[in-house]
């Protein structure tokens, strides 16, 4: 099927680690974490006043995505990849941390520390908005056997941390929940978890999937596509193999790529606003790198994490929304077409795609016989 990306301007902003339980749960636990390894790392310079989202985070994300519109006249879509539960620290108890799984608390709801009312009505009414599109990141993004272990044999990082709530630690950063160092089947079983929470929380299968950290092999997108998710994010970003910046280089052409039921989405944009000291991961970095993919034929896969806009510093947080905001300006006066994943899968491989937004309706949109786009809403 031929369309004309360059003449759609397509931006999917895909937005990884919503609802994930990290860095800390509140600023107590961020003051006794400061003095951590990780915390003293260049990611924990980055990420380490991060938090799982509020209720107002969520809302006020949303309301800024509606001050928008792109060139179909419809708002900015945000995919929030989310993580589906998060231990629950009060079942996991030391010294020995026994457990035949890992306890969990289910998304939306969250263990102690970490409770943020009216979190699941917020996401609902952003979902129903149509500015909010959940995707599939994960069960808990833990190297949960890593993690365990770590704990278990006294890691003081790994036991700091958890007395804080938090599992930022030196065996989690060196792993990732899909990590091929961890049991086949663990991550099979979690990966299983992950779609039945998925479903369970959202009335839908999750149809896109982004390993936490990019920290997966061929099992792994075996499994997702046993379990009927087969539209890949992040594979030119995979952690393995050598010469990475070659290999997120090439994933730059190709598109679309599949194998078999497998889609593979092109390689991603870094836009991190909240990095304010890194302007490769600026707007006007993201902004060439949006016009380059256009310029390729490409839709522009725009990488931007909670991190950014969710902080413990409240300051932070909006800074980084207000980037964002002159970002979109940018792009909706450029005419630019906001989609989800599954809606570029859908153009891209049979010329038409859907997206329901909450009870009203549905955004249909179709392939043009000159490659242009054509979008209807459809009103229940």
């Amino acid at each position: 099927m031929h369309l004309d990306w360059s003449r759609i301007r397509a931006v999917v902003l895909e937005s990884d680690d919503w609802g994930l339980c990290a860095w800390a749960p509140d600023e107590p636990a961020l003051r006794a974490l400061l003095a951590l390894p990780q915390f003293r790392s260049p990611a924990g310079r980055r990420y380490a006043g991060s938090t799982l989202e509020s209720a107002n985070d969520v809302r006020g994300l949303a309301a800024r995505l509606a001050e928008f519109k792109g060139g179909d006249g419809f708002p900015p879509v945000w995919q929030a990849n989310t993580v589906m539960a998060a231990p629950d620290y009060a079942r996991l108890a030391p010294p020995d941390y026994a457990c035949d799984a890992l306890p969990l608390a289910d998304f939306p709801e969250a263990p102690g520390r970490w409770a943020r009312p009216g979190l699941g009505a917020a996401v609902r009414d952003a979902c129903a908005a149509g500015t909010w599109w959940p995707e599939l990141h994960g069960l808990h993004h833990l190297p949960e056997a890593a993690w365990l272990r770590a704990l278990r044999d006294g890691a003081d990082d790994a036991r700091r941390a958890f007395e804080q709530q938090s599992p930022v630690c030196d065996a989690v950063a060196a792993s990732g929940e899909y990590d091929p160092s961890e049991p086949l089947e663990l991550r099979r079983r979690n990966l299983g978890g992950a779609v039945r929470r998925f479903r369970s929380v959202f009335g839908r299968a999750p149809e896109s999937f982004c390993p936490p950290d990019y920290r997966w092999d061929d099992a792994v997108e075996a499994e997702a596509e046993r379990l009927g998710v087969t539209t890949i994010q992040g594979r030119a970003e995979r952690a393995d193999g050598a010469l990475p910046r070659v290999r997120h280089f090439l994933g730059r052409f190709g598109f679309p790529r599949t194998d078999g039921a497998r889609f593979y989405l092109p390689a991603r944009i870094a836009f991190e606003p909240g990095a304010e000291d890194e302007p490769r991961l600026g707007a006007d970095a993201a902004h060439r790198a949006i016009h380059a993919a256009w310029e390729r034929s490409q839709p522009a896969i725009v990488s931007t994490h909670r991190a950014s806009y969710v902080q413990l510093d409240p300051g932070r947080g909006a800074a980084a929304l207000d980037r964002l905001a002159g970002l979109l300006a940018r792009l909706c006066e450029e005419r630019a077409t906001f989609l989800t994943d599954s809606e570029v899968r859908g153009l891209a491989t049979c010329g038409v795609s859907e997206r329901p937004i909450g009870s009203r309706g549905t955004l249909a949109r179709h392939a043009g016989d000159a490659g242009e786009l054509g979008t209807e809403w459809r009103a229940v």
